[in-house]
């Protein structure tokens, strides 16, 4: 049964609203449309390939569509089914498919609104707690997600780095992005393990600069240590994470094989892998541009024709990033108009 109005206020109270989808700060992915159009410009105009590029989406063939569809669709479950694993721990039974569609909110939400994750990780923890989870349990399902979330990609970036070194095809900005996203890995799963072990702290004057960060502090604080550092369930939320980029580098796959070229697995993989770690360490929303550009090079570099790189990253990038985003929005705005009474 779903939480009543009372239990929907003090969700409210316990942690602040995402910042609101209005204002200049939502324009904050113009520079990464920029910057992909920029990319695709240079590519077309150096190799002139537009007609094969438009022959290639022309033939795309369907089934393989689908099934990139199907894949993406996958990606939610997995997203879903880590946040249930957490909140069983607390004894909360939550709907998988309710789950499933916070994972799109979230998606929609980082991407318009330039909050370093911040305000998709709020629009998680409030609409767990609708689910009737306790603000500690909310915040340790984001601290969680996003802890497996690093230890997800230095797994699979550390298996890539040896891919290319064995291959002798390890370029500078591959080891760039290694040691960027090591200083990034070193600093974050550490500051929540901290965060989790000092309970009662308070938070920082300087958080409350920052619209909700103060009281999303203090709701980490009330999260229970045991939750966060426990073995069991972080191997399983870090194999569920894992489940989600082999989807995703699935899904690539999938679009390739749409346009006709079948790439090794190998290259698949280490391609999207490195490209999600560009977008990480990137300062732009959603890795728009950054991104593309990453993984277009990335699989040329392994032996995909540069055109048919190009379409199956773009292709990639419609499931993954443009194809989602409406619905995620329509969900964030029923989500917010449905909380208004309450206000």
């Amino acid at each position: 049964m779903s939480p009543g109005p009372e239990a929907r206020m003090e969700a409210k109270d316990a942690l602040p609203p995402p910042p609101a989808l209005t204002g200049r700060k939502r324009w904050g992915w113009v520079p990464g449309i920029l910057l992909l159009a920029g990319f695709l410009i240079f590519v077309l105009a150096r190799y002139a390939e537009e007609q094969e590029l438009a022959r290639l989406f022309l033939q795309a063939r369907p089934g393989w569509l689908l099934a990139a569809a199907g894949l993406q669709a996958c990606t939610y479950l997995c997203a879903a089914a880590l946040w249930k694993r957490v909140l069983l721990r607390t004894g909360v039974h939550a709907p998988v498919l309710a789950l499933a569609r916070l994972s799109l909110m979230k998606l929609s939400f980082d991407q318009i609104f330039p909050s370093a994750g911040l305000g998709g990780s709020l629009v998680v923890a409030r609409g767990l707690r609708r689910q009737g989870a306790s603000p500690g349990a909310a915040a340790a399902s984001v601290l969680i997600t996003n802890l497996c979330l690093y230890i997800s990609q230095a797994l699979t970036l550390g298996g890539s780095v040896l891919f290319l070194w064995a291959r002798h095809q390890l370029i500078p900005l591959v080891t760039w992005l290694a040691g960027t996203f090591s200083i990034l890995f070193a600093i974050v799963p550490v500051t929540i393990l901290w965060l989790t072990r000092h309970q009662g702290w308070a938070p920082p004057r300087w958080s409350r600069r920052v619209p909700g960060l103060e009281r999303l502090l203090s709701a980490i604080s009330q999260v229970p240590p045991g939750l966060v550092r426990n073995p069991p369930l972080l191997f399983e939320s870090t194999l569920l994470y894992l489940s989600i980029f082999l989807l995703d580098a699935a899904t690539l796959g999938a679009a390739l094989r749409a346009l006709g070229h079948t790439a090794p697995l190998s290259t698949v993989l280490v391609s999207f892998m490195l490209a999600s770690v560009a977008e990480t360490v990137g300062i732009i929303p959603g890795g728009v541009g950054t991104f593309e550009a990453a993984c277009v090079g990335l699989l040329n570099l392994l032996g995909v024709p540069l055109e048919t790189a190009l379409a199956g990253t773009l292709l990639l990038r419609g499931f993954t990033l443009w194809l989602p985003l409406p619905a995620g929005l329509y969900l964030l705005k029923w989500s917010t108009s449905e909380e208004k009474p309450d206000g």
